[in-house]
């Protein structure tokens, strides 16, 4: 009789479907929600990149830049990162000059909502000769992802650009 009731028991498949979807709807779900923030961490990322090299290439194409154009830079890079949260982003931009001795060594230095990256000018090393320069260009986005933000945190995408002046190979910076 037990085991007639439990055979019973074990081939009844009326409320199987249910456990099924109770066990893989939410999986699904969530797993759904990772794919959306994933996406957008690749497109953030993307924009991060095209941010540096578009604040790269407006700043080479001058022999002496000032605080208008870095300005002008600053502003294209956010225009970039549209739609996303522009004060998120920051820029750091190094012209560098190399020495006698081809090592790069810092001529000038503007940041823009984010620490100075101390690396930056030792990354140029090998980039050039006594007497060329090279522009640098460090983008930092802080992304925050939408569903699994409280689980992972904060992401720091970071985008380094190294440029030469398309009329000069050191760009100067005119003081105001």
């Amino acid at each position: 009789m037990i085991f007639k009731c439990l055979n019973t028991y074990i081939r009844d498949t009326r409320g199987l479907a249910t456990i099924e979807s109770a066990i893989i709807l939410p999986m699904m779900f969530v797993l759904l929600l990772g794919l959306y923030d994933i996406g957008q961490a690749i497109i953030i990322n993307q924009k991060v990149t095209a941010a540096a090299h578009m604040a790269g290439d407006l700043i080479t194409r001058k022999v002496m830049v000032n605080d208008s154009d870095i300005d002008d830079a600053w502003g294209a890079a956010q225009l970039v990162i549209d739609p996303y949260d522009r004060t998120l982003l920051g820029m750091d931009i190094i012209g560098i000059k190399f020495d006698d001795d081809d090592d790069p060594e810092q001529v000038w230095r503007t940041t823009r909502q984010m620490a100075e990256n101390p690396n930056l000018p030792a990354r140029a090393d090998g980039l050039g000769i006594n007497g060329e320069g090279v522009i640098a260009v460090s983008t930092i986005y802080t992304y925050r992802p939408f569903f699994s933000g409280p689980l992972v945190g904060d992401i720091e995408m970071e985008e380094t650009s190294f440029m030469r002046g398309r009329k000069n190979s050191l760009v100067r910076y005119e003081e105001n």
